[in-house]
């Protein structure tokens, strides 16, 4: 069942130099089985003068303009577990062989029955923090404990010797981290986002105006109806991408579709009539924002309720689709680029590519290219007309197979000369929804693309 939005809020935080501020909006959303949850959209700089000089990030619960060519290192470093000092090790190496010997003592002694007998302050100190962790505060097991590690102490000095190197390196790893992370946090603006009442309010009253007007426009019309805004109507797409389009602009920003069905009242659908451009073929159509959506069926499976003629689209690139719009990714579909052409003379394409920044001229740059992979990709075949894929070992199929290698080969050379990660998702992941999702999400991580995360609330955690 997919989440529907509900509402959401706004909120605000003053940017560095206090003549701006930093906005995003809280989404709240939820569906017919009465589950909620919420999303936080992408942080917006509304302050010219921050924007040049700064970016938005966040470490660790906390958020930060960062000064243009500085970040927060995002690899935390890590001590293999098997490094790790256990517990007796950790004893020795707090302690020694006297004390823990001295401790034994004490604890031994005639009459020190009990922790409150006890001198060794050594001694009180381990056992108090026993009898938190065990809520036993009997002695004999403490001394059974401690009296191991006597008879084991050879070997658990050795043990720590071999952990040592790790250890120290691990600290010192971790050393320079913190004091990155320092570093970086000085020489940035930390900020504290709220809930922006006045502002929320103003676009209610706003929303509330454009409803009345259009009900004063059509409260005189001859019919009862029932009227609603399609759930792409707060979305702006304008210079964005839908699949192969290139929306240009909306040309009719309340285009009305009437469904007289045979039951009930008829429906009256409010949604944005689009101009849009294939970048494939550069037919030109007129596209209802409503149409710009991926649906599902047993049968067919995940496929777009609109898409150009000129190429089909998969389940899996579909499915990928879907998955990208639910995690607020922008992306171009089908982009191809000079001098990355076939065999034929026709450009190369690939599935998705995507950007975080764009030039001095706002032209995107592109930086990540995901590649959906099929089977055609992996052995010799051909897909029969339901969309199977039948291994077939021939003169054709080899042929056919060995340009696709190179046809990838090319795609791969030309990203690594031009400054585009490539990134392939094979097709063994298409009928997994979890596994895919995970495997689209590692790479927005790896790459450092933001996205929404369901169970992570922006005053919480990271949002990538």
């Amino acid at each position: 069942m997919s989440y529907e939005e509900d509402y959401r809020r706004p909120y605000s935080a003053k940017c560095a130099c206090g003549k701006g501020y930093l906005q995003f909006y809280r989404i709240y959303l939820s569906n017919d089985w009465g589950q909620e949850k919420e999303n936080d959209t992408a942080v917006e700089i509304f302050c010219d003068s921050c924007k040049e000089k700064y970016h938005y990030e966040r470490n660790y619960g906390n958020d930060y303009l960062v000064p243009n060519g500085l970040a927060f290192p995002k690899q935390r470093p890590e001590l293999d577990r098997k490094y790790s000092y256990d517990d007796k090790e950790k004893l020795v190496k707090k302690y020694g062989r006297e004390k823990i010997a001295a401790m034994v003592a004490d604890m031994t002694a005639p009459k020190h029955r009990f922790i409150k007998n006890l001198e060794n302050e050594d001694a009180i100190s381990f056992a108090n923090s026993w009898a938190q962790r065990y809520r036993k505060k009997s002695l004999a097991p403490m001394v059974s404990y401690l009296q191991k590690i006597l008879d084991e102490y050879d070997d658990i000095e050795k043990s720590i010797a071999a952990k040592q190197p790790y250890n120290k390196k691990y600290e010192q790893e971790y050393n320079i981290f913190s004091k990155q992370i320092m570093e970086t946090a000085e020489k940035s603006c930390q900020l504290s986002f709220r809930y922006d009442k006045e502002r929320d309010e103003a676009e209610r009253e706003q929303r509330r105006k454009e409803q009345e007007q259009y009900e004063e426009k059509h409260r005189y019309d001859d019919f009862e109806a029932i009227v609603h805004y399609d759930p792409s109507y707060k979305r702006d797409f304008s210079n964005q991408y839908w699949d192969s389009y290139f929306i240009k602009e909306c040309i009719d920003p309340q285009h009305l579709s009437l469904d007289k069905s045979g039951y009930g009242k008829p429906i009256i659908t409010i949604a944005k009539k689009y101009a849009c451009v294939c970048q494939i073929c550069g037919k030109e159509e007129d596209i209802l924002s409503s149409n710009m959506k991926v649906l599902y069926d047993e049968d067919r499976g995940y496929y777009l309720a609109k898409c150009c003629s000129c190429h089909e689209i998969s389940s899996f690139e579909a499915k990928t689709m879907d998955l990208l719009d639910q995690l607020g990714i922008t992306y171009i579909r089908e982009k191809s680029f000079d001098g990355l052409v076939g065999d034929s003379g026709k450009g190369l394409r690939f599935d998705f590519v995507l950007s975080k920044s764009a030039d001095k001229d706002g032209k995107p740059i592109f930086d990540l290219a995901i590649e959906l992979q099929g089977p055609h990709h992996y052995k010799k075949g051909y897909y029969d007309e339901f969309g199977t894929y039948v291994a077939e070992d021939n003169s054709y199929a080899s042929d056919r197979f060995n340009r696709q290698i190179k046809y990838d080969d090319r795609k791969r050379q030309y990203c690594e000369q031009n400054g585009i990660s490539l990134e392939c998702i094979k097709y063994t992941t298409s009928n997994d929804q979890e596994r895919l999702e995970k495997a689209i999400k590692k790479i927005l991580k790896e790459h450092g693309y933001k996205y929404f995360v369901e169970s992570e609330k922006h005053d919480d955690w990271m949002v990538y």
